[in-house]
């Protein structure tokens, strides 16, 4: 585990989740700098979406703590999402039938949703009753992040490009920290580029990113740091570099270690 740090934007310490007898994620913590890209890999089933819902708020764990700038934070993902936190799914969570900027507009009438009532309050005046400035906003953030402004439908788009809108909703909420679970599954060579893109932007921009991926050669080219994880722990934390050369990454990913290697 990454030693708790005064700098860090976000401190996730000993979190752990069961369900029965299975230890989904055990005793896992990481420090994240602002401005920072941590790639946090595994195989499936090594906790890395279990861990996001627990640092999100979408579950609750067993043990552990999350704070951001230093400050333990309540549960519950609305709770979170005030504090700062945002994220994106494996399966983009969409409203398929709006256009990318009408989608974007969520995000922004999001910020003050406090219930399940103010989240359908929120999108009526956000959709209906005051649309201008909210839909000049998302115009504004589409344009930053890529994202087509046409009056198109968003489940006519790729599974790239709507991957693309769901990072750009995520980012028009103005988290301190985005965390993004699996991002790149499905996308082609231009929506690898296209989202490669928007985690350098949000980076640059002094917030910080959790970046989940089965494809290390893309977290090595992306992140600032590497947690692997295992069976729900923590087997490593350091640089990409070290990581790909470690031999927890072989055991872990290629079932070798560095005394079963070849000569």
């Amino acid at each position: 585990m990454i030693s708790t740090a005064p700098s860090a934007l976000l401190s996730v310490t000993g979190v752990t989740k069961r369900y029965g007898g299975v230890t989904a994620v055990d005793n896992v913590g990481f420090d994240l700098p602002p401005g920072n890209v941590l790639g946090l890999v595994g195989p499936n089933g090594a906790g890395k979406t279990t861990l996001v819902d627990c640092v999100v708020g979408t579950q609750s764990p067993d043990a552990g703590t999350v704070e951001v700038d230093g400050r333990a934070l309540g549960s519950g993902p609305a709770v979170r999402a005030r504090a700062g936190l945002a994220r994106t799914f494996q399966h983009p969570q969409l409203a398929l039938e709006l256009t990318p900027v009408e989608n974007i507009v969520l995000g922004i009438v999001g910020r003050s949703i406090r219930s399940y009532g103010s989240s359908l309050l929120a999108l009526v005046r956000g959709l209906a009753g005051t649309p201008y400035a909210a839909l000049d906003q998302a115009k504004t953030v589409a344009e930053e992040y890529g994202v087509t402004t046409g009056g198109v439908s968003t489940g006519s788009l790729g599974l790239g490009s709507q991957r693309l809108v769901e990072i750009a909703r995520a980012m028009a909420a103005e988290p301190r920290v985005l965390l993004l679970d699996e991002p790149f599954a499905g996308s082609d060579t231009e929506g690898i580029a296209a989202i490669s893109h928007a985690v350098h932007q949000v980076r640059d921009s002094g917030r910080s990113v959790v970046l989940v991926d089965h494809n290390v050669d893309l977290i090595a080219e992306l992140a600032d740091s590497v947690v692997l994880l295992a069976d729900g722990a923590v087997v490593f934390t350091g640089s990409p570099q070290d990581c790909m050369r470690s031999p927890q990454m072989r055991s872990v990913y290629f079932g070798t270690t560095a005394s079963e290697e070849p000569r």
